[in-house]
């Protein structure tokens, strides 16, 4: 097996854009819900009590990570599923310390986050991946060191 070496600029600007698209997208959706049900900071629970709004949060969370996986293998330039899921590694970290500080939410969304973030990740990789081989149709299979 072929030792890879981490491309660190390529992992920092997929964790950048991971976990500020996700902040970015998470405030907007939360003002939205929040000025639109008219919820006072009193009743900020009743945030983590919507089901639908989790599910939200879940999957544009999970399309952030995608996003940071397809910036950190199109960056690289080079072994884009090693890249990707190294950003998917890091939000699953930074998603279970998260957890511990957050018990008003349901464990069902950490649960189902913690299983498909790296695959999420992956599936960024992966779009990076096909982008870059359809940019160099020339190069055939098997024809120089495998990129991936």
């Amino acid at each position: 097996m072929e030792k890879k070496t981490v491309h660190f600029g390529s992992v920092l600007a997929g964790i950048m854009v991971d976990q500020v698209a996700s902040f970015v997208s998470s405030l907007l959706i939360g003002t939205i819900y929040i000025t639109s049900n008219q919820i006072g900071p009193s009743e900020i629970s009743k945030v983590y009590a919507s089901t639908p709004l989790l599910m939200i949060y879940l999957l544009v969370g999970l399309f952030c990570t995608g996003l940071g996986g397809y910036v950190s293998a199109s960056v690289a330039k080079r072994d884009a599923y090693f890249h990707a899921s190294i950003i998917g590694v890091v939000g699953a970290a930074i998603g279970f310390y998260y957890s511990f500080g957050h018990s008003e939410v349901p464990s069902w969304y950490h649960l189902i986050g913690f299983l498909a973030i790296i695959p999420a990740a992956l599936l960024g990789g992966r779009a990076a991946f096909v982008k870059r081989r359809r940019a160099n149709p020339d190069k055939r299979p098997g024809s120089g060191p495998k990129p991936d």
